[in-house]
């Protein structure tokens, strides 16, 4: 049985991440044709890196899986606390991140590290 793909990618603490994190997975998904995955899964990946790098405040690890009926992206953060989609206001900047992983994944969740840290992560069916 062949190997599913799995790329896999550490990046800083720094804004200049969420764009570093969508180049990264448009450019796996294209490679693996996952093409009609990229604009979903490179809005939703940098949202998850921006929460990351505004709240953690370290560096990030994003891991991209194609699987047989669905594309897997993971975000590590050495952050504490299990985020949850906020309520913001019509006139906020920030609030939307999980809420738009949350209407646009297929599925998503959080995985608490027993070590420290979390993973977010969704799915977008293929």
């Amino acid at each position: 049985m062949r190997a599913l793909p799995v790329a896999t990618l550490r990046l800083p603490a720094h804004p200049a991440s969420s764009r570093a994190a969508r180049s990264f997975t448009a450019e796996h998904l294209r490679s693996w044709g996952c093409d009609d995955s990229v604009d979903d899964a490179t809005l939703l990946v940098s949202e998850l890196v921006t929460n990351a790098v505004l709240h953690a405040r370290a560096a990030v690890d994003i891991v991209v899986r194609k699987g047989r009926s669905a594309v897997r992206v993971e975000v590590f953060d050495e952050g504490t606390g299990v985020p949850q989609p906020a309520m913001s206001d019509a006139e906020a900047v920030q609030g939307r991140g999980l809420g738009l992983v949350q209407a646009i994944a297929s599925r998503w969740g959080v995985q608490e590290d027993n070590e420290g840290g979390k993973t977010v992560w969704f799915e977008i069916s293929l």
